[in-house]
């Protein structure tokens, strides 16, 4: 029994130290219930009740409201209900404003986790940490403890996203200027990969005398949805200035016009276009609108330019590609052609057939052993993953040939191309989201988007390493008038993900 107590009271401080790493899970009431079963309830209840999402381009952000459940949660659900565990989504930046503390600026936790009724929520302390050393963000835990805008979003993202691993970058915002926003966004960029989403929570119209805001006195309903959708409309033309501007016009009162701000700053000029899921208003459920609050779903995704098609195979499609690049290599050291009907294998599997870049990579050991690849899509996909697993295998004049004894050894990985678009500056490159092709002339090089990630390597670095790769001068990307930048995404999955 001393013993037991000599230990109990060894780990005590352990154990309160890692409770108090942990954010505790602290509004409950008017938001939603703190009971899993009820609140679990509540959300298939949203769902449900939603049509399955068309399927069509990838979400890499979304706007969704933070008010009780019983008046926006419809509204936040129509955003979720596009966002499924098979994207792959292995960050999630949550951004929101603070309602209860005045700060300029922009504020991260230290916290390891967030507490919610359906489990804790992992936080990405390392970026944290990173963001914390720009001098307009500060780590403070007090602020982010009373924040329900953050709060209200959790228990939507494990309704769409499951227990399938992500980890969140909490920020929560204060003032801003009107140039800090394009410093904030220039900050949190090198953070977004493929694997990314970007939530901006706000709520939209407050209105009423208890908000303090009353612009107009008659024709109350009709009146909120012109105001509003002024405001949707600078946000779906990804329009800073007029952004900006129709808030200083009106006075809005969207309690999120930082964070959806900042989003608006990060996908501008890249290609992303945006579009408006759900809106309605707290009166036009109660009848009353002389205290109403408006809320809106908006969703980001790519654009045509950056189509994501191929980013959208499904687990079983990966695993097929990765199967057929595995059996590929085997029965060439089988002296077993490749099959001419290859196609036809995969005939019920169209994006299988589609004519899409394709890498495929082969490692032994963790250690680089073969890549090579086509940018740009010249057979279709299916065919492209045998021939250039052959290549990187036989083909790579880095490495020799790889031998029958090694197949075992060796792990592969394929990355799946969108098409390229060029960008005007290399200061519009989304390093790790984004591979690159640098050309001066007839010098010419690519990194596939995950160097970056491997690396570790700055902007500077990668692109002076690239610079390298091509025969350039080192800084030739900064000095050069005439090089040019293209950009691409990939989808790259390998058999440690997929399952062999």
């Amino acid at each position: 029994m001393k013993l037991e107590k000599f230990i109990l009271l060894m780990l005590l401080p352990l154990l309160v130290a890692a409770a108090d790493d942990i954010r505790p899970f602290l509004i409950t009431g008017p938001w939603y219930p703190a009971d899993a079963a009820q609140l679990q309830r509540l959300l298939d209840g949203f769902f449900s009740a939603l049509p399955q999402p068309e399927k069509g381009r990838m979400v890499r952000g979304l706007v969704a409201p933070h008010a009780g459940f019983k008046y926006s949660g419809r509204c936040a659900a129509k955003a979720y209900k596009t966002l499924s565990p098979a994207l792959g989504i292995r960050r999630v930046i949550l951004m929101g404003s603070s309602h209860s503390r005045g700060f300029h600026g922009a504020c991260v936790g230290d916290y390891s986790a967030w507490a919610t009724p359906l489990g804790n929520v992992a936080v990405d302390g390392e970026i944290c940490r990173a963001l914390a050393k720009n001098s307009l963000f500060k780590s403070n835990r007090e602020i982010m403890l009373r924040e329900h805008a953050l709060e209200n979003q959790l228990p939507f993202l494990h309704k769409a996203l499951g227990s399938s691993g992500y980890k969140i970058v909490p920020i929560i915002f204060g003032t801003l200027d009107k140039s800090d926003f394009a410093t904030i966004a220039e900050t949190i960029a090198p953070f977004i990969d493929p694997h990314t989403l970007i939530v901006a929570s706000s709520d939209l119209t407050h209105y009423g005398e208890a908000f303090g805001y009353t612009p107009f006195r008659r024709d109350l309903a009709a009146n909120l949805d012109k105001l509003d959708k002024g405001f949707i409309d600078t946000v779906l033309r990804l329009d800073f200035d007029r952004y900006f501007a129709y808030r200083e016009k009106t006075g809005i009162t969207a309690c999120g016009f930082v964070p959806i701000g900042v989003m608006i700053r990060l996908f501008a000029d890249k290609g992303y276009q945006a579009r408006l899921a759900d809106y309605y208003k707290s009166g036009d459920l109660s009848g009353d609108y002389s205290t109403s609050v408006s809320y809106a779903s908006l969703l980001f995704t790519a654009g045509d330019a950056q189509a994501d098609a191929p980013a959208g195979l499904e687990p079983s499609e990966k695993k097929m590609l990765l199967e057929l690049a595995r059996s590929t290599l085997r029965e060439h050291f089988q002296d077993k052609p490749a099959p001419a009907e290859l196609e036809e294998r995969f005939s019920a599997r169209p994006r299988l057939q589609q004519k899409t870049g394709v890498f495929v990579t082969l490692r032994k050991k963790g250690e680089l052993r073969g890549c090579i690849g086509s940018i740009v899509g010249v057979e279709p996909l299916c065919r492209g993953v045998a021939a250039n697993a052959l290549h990187a295998a036989f083909d790579d004049p880095r490495f020799p040939a790889l031998a029958e004894r090694e197949l075992d050894e060796v792990e592969i990985e394929i990355s799946v191309m969108t098409p390229l678009h060029p960008v005007a500056s290399y200061r519009s490159i989304r390093l790790g989201s984004d591979g690159v092709i640098i050309r001066d002339g007839a010098a010419q090089a690519v990194f596939l988007p995950q160097v970056a990630t491997e690396t570790g390597w700055t902007l500077d670095e990668f692109l002076g390493n690239l610079c390298l790769k091509a025969g350039l001068e080192r800084d030739a990307y900064r000095s050069s008038p005439s090089i040019k930048f293209h950009v691409f995404q990939a989808q790259v999955f390998g058999e440690k993900e997929v399952g062999e």
